[in-house]
Parts: structure tokens; sequence; C-alpha cells
């Protein structure tokens, strides 16, 4: 099998992605394509970012999220009560890449990973360096969670803020975006029995 890396190169959304998920070695009756049968977590800017360039996602997350403290500050979890990603398929995630939160965007599993460019480690580490999570710590600052918190309140704080976050990121050149592209070929039945 020919594994298969990307690396977009977004100044403000970068991702990676292979195709060694949709055959991943997880997949069974209980969990469909490994890593995607948790359920994604939509931190601040995530939720800014959809409502300002993917209005109707926003507005699904924001009706079917659960509003959670998580690893990224304030997020909403999407609860599905399936045993996977509610925007999982057969193949792969239905959103658009610079939809998708961090951790779906730039995490690949240590056992895809060993058959990719070494980079991919590095390229999820620079996240925490990234203006997208400088931009997320920001909202959180101006955001005060307490336990009367609601999703109307969350939605007003994002309606008020999404004008400030659209001009920070408009300067932002994401057109004609570089792309890295890895091949090489595997034996399949190495893919997730190597760690």
């Amino acid at each position: 099998m020919l594994a298969e890396f990307t690396i977009i190169n977004d100044p403000l959304r970068p991702s990676i992605c292979t195709n060694l998920c949709s055959v991943c070695y997880r997949n069974n009756e209980h969990k469909k394509i490994g890593c995607c049968s948790y359920e994604p977590e939509f931190c601040l800017f995530d939720l800014a970012f959809l409502y300002l360039y993917y209005p109707d996602i926003y507005e699904l997350i924001l009706k079917n999220g659960q509003i959670i403290k998580g690893y990224n500050g304030i997020m909403l979890e999407m609860k599905t009560g399936l045993n996977q990603c509610p925007f999982v398929c057969d193949i792969g995630c239905v959103l658009p890449k610079d939809a998708l939160p961090p951790l779906c965007r730039l995490y690949i599993c240590r056992q895809a990973a060993i058959f990719g460019p070494a980079i991919i480690e590095e390229k999820f580490d620079e996240y925490f360096s990234s203006k997208e999570y400088q931009l997320n710590n920001l909202l959180n600052s101006k955001l005060i969670y307490d336990q009367d918190f609601t999703r109307h309140r969350l939605h007003n704080f994002i309606t008020e803020i999404s004008q400030t976050v659209n001009t920070m990121i408009s300067g932002i050149n994401r057109i004609n975006l570089p792309i890295e592209s890895f091949k090489r070929e595997i034996n399949i039945v190495d893919f997730g029995s190597l760690l």
C-alpha cells in the first residue's frame, strides 16, 4: 500500500492528513476510523472562525455541542451518544479541512506517523506557538466562564467578538497555500503492529 501524508501549511489553520486513517487497524464494530471514535472539541477560536466562514457548521455545533472547560479553554464538545464523531463517514471527515478543530487537523497517531516524515510531530507542536493558539488564548481571557454559562451567552460572545477576530485574521494570506506531500510504500500488515 502507498502511505500518503499531506501537510497544508496554512498560516492560520494548518493541517496534516494521511490516507492511513481510512484503513486504521482500530476499525471494528465499536470504533470506526480510529481516532474519529471520539467527539471533536471546538475551542473559542474555532467557533469564531466557523461563525465567520462556515455559519451552518457553527449553528449545528452550537445547537448540539456541550460546553466544557477543556485542554484549550472553553470549548464545545460534540456529544452525540454515538460511537463516533458525527462528522465522520466511511471515507473520512465530511467537514472542510480548515473547519476541523486543531486536534483533528494536526494529530496523526504514532502508529501512522512511523511511516510519515519526521516533521509531523514538529507540525503538531507548532500549534502551541501559532497565531491561532494565541488568538484562542486571547478569546478565553475575554470570556467569563461560570456555572450559569449557557449556549446563548457563548453565542452572544462569538457574535460580538467575530468582527474583531475577522479584522485580526484578514491580513493573513491563505491563498495558494504551500503543500508538502510525502509518499511511502508500506506493508499494510505493519500498520498498527509497530510501536
